[in-house]
């Protein structure tokens, strides 16, 4: 293998697929890349075994020929070269030789029989989306994913087949949200009813996602997402989201409208006094007015007073202030309805007019009753 590429070329695919490489893996394989040279063009592949990468980028000179190198020193070495082209040779001994302007290293690499083969994607199905509209649906509901040390079965995004929409969806048992985007080639997706995506792979989406049109295809046990230069194979989860529908409430017993901006600016300065372990506030509700309480007899109380547009009942919730914290990140809307609801394990719902298709809901911590 012999080729001359421009430096910022192929640094962006080696870029790409750092967080691939396995670093403790008992396969020393793993942490490596693949370099396959054709005539014009040179291919880097890389894989944990749940993903696989694939990215493409064009040379300016080439020879044919396959080499297997430490995929974060090879990165290291081309992002701290100070030249606008780099040479890359496989030598006698099988070493990588690499040059740019007065600066020479050179890397041991691998049996190229070695590499994990790259998984086969011909049966997929792929369609077009708008890569806008795929990052905006996982960006809005990723965050409530379950953490990977509470609950490994819901570690992920459910993505779900509507009638002409696909519906992302996560949870961690203690809020949900989800995202409906209209699409309408819906039915051209090989699986059943909704998969699995593990967030390990919803991270790489969102990185390799660009702001236009990609291709996408997944069946019941794999996918792929696909752009002009880059092609990512993701293998999904196993088991099935759970049935969630029967806790979204009919209907609100009552709505407060609330203006963004100002509650994440209380939320902010109360999260100072909360504590690390329940970071959590008491919300009271009166007609026209929020109140928020925060008292931590370790470090001291807070409390602050928002106009809101709310019926004359008093009402009192207690909320966990990242998760609210992290559903008002997401919204786009400067005014948002939150939808309280008194009834046992029943979720409070938050929507917004400008977030189209977007719904969260939040189990409160602790209900009381309303006065009387």
């Amino acid at each position: 293998m012999e080729i001359t590429i421009l430096r910022e070329e192929i640094l962006n695919p080696l870029q790409r697929i750092q967080p691939l490489i396995e670093k403790r893996s008992t396969m020393p394989i793993l942490s490596h890349t693949l370099l396959n040279a054709e005539k014009n063009f040179l291919e880097i592949f890389a894989t944990d075994l749940a993903l696989a990468f694939k990215g493409v980028c064009k040379t300016v000179d080439s020879q044919p020929g396959k080499i297997v190198v430490p995929a974060k020193a090879l990165y290291e070495i081309i992002k701290n070269l100070n030249c606008k082209t780099v040479y890359l040779k496989e030598n006698e001994n099988q070493w990588l030789e690499i040059k740019g302007e007065n600066s020479y290293f050179s890397l041991a690499s691998l049996p190229v029989e070695e590499f994990p083969l790259f998984p086969e994607t011909e049966h997929f199905n792929l369609v077009s989306i708008s890569g806008k509209l795929l990052n905006k649906a996982i960006t809005k509901t990723y965050f409530s994913m379950a953490k990977e040390e509470l609950d490994t079965y819901l570690v992920g995004l459910c993505c779900e087949k509507r009638d002409k929409k696909l519906r992302f969806v996560s949870t961690d048992r203690f809020r949900l949200t989800y995202m409906e985007i209209p699409f309408e080639d819906v039915e051209m997706l090989q699986f059943e009813k909704s998969i699995m995506i593990p967030k390990k792979a919803v991270l790489e989406i969102l990185r390799l996602n660009p702001q236009e049109i990609l291709q996408i295809g997944f069946d019941n046990h794999a996918g792929v997402i696909k752009t002009d230069e880059n092609l990512l194979y993701i293998r999904l989860m196993e088991n099935k989201f759970p049935q969630y529908q029967h806790i979204i409430p009919e209907k609100n017993e009552y709505e407060a409208k609330i203006p963004k901006i100002p509650l994440k600016d209380i939320l902010r300065r109360i999260n100072i006094l909360v504590s690390e372990e329940v970071k959590v506030a008491e919300f009271l509700f009166n007609k026209d007015r929020l109140t928020l309480f925060v008292d931590n007899p370790e470090i001291g109380k807070a409390e602050e007073t928002l106009e809101i547009e709310f019926l004359p009942k008093e009402i009192k919730f207690t909320f966990n202030i990242s998760y609210l914290l992290d559903v008002l990140n997401a919204l786009d809307s400067e005014v948002f309805t939150f939808g309280l609801n008194t009834a046992e394990k029943t979720p409070c719902v938050i929507t917004g007019e400008n977030d189209i298709g977007f719904k969260a809901f939040i189990v409160p911590i602790m209900e009381k009753k309303e006065n009387e």
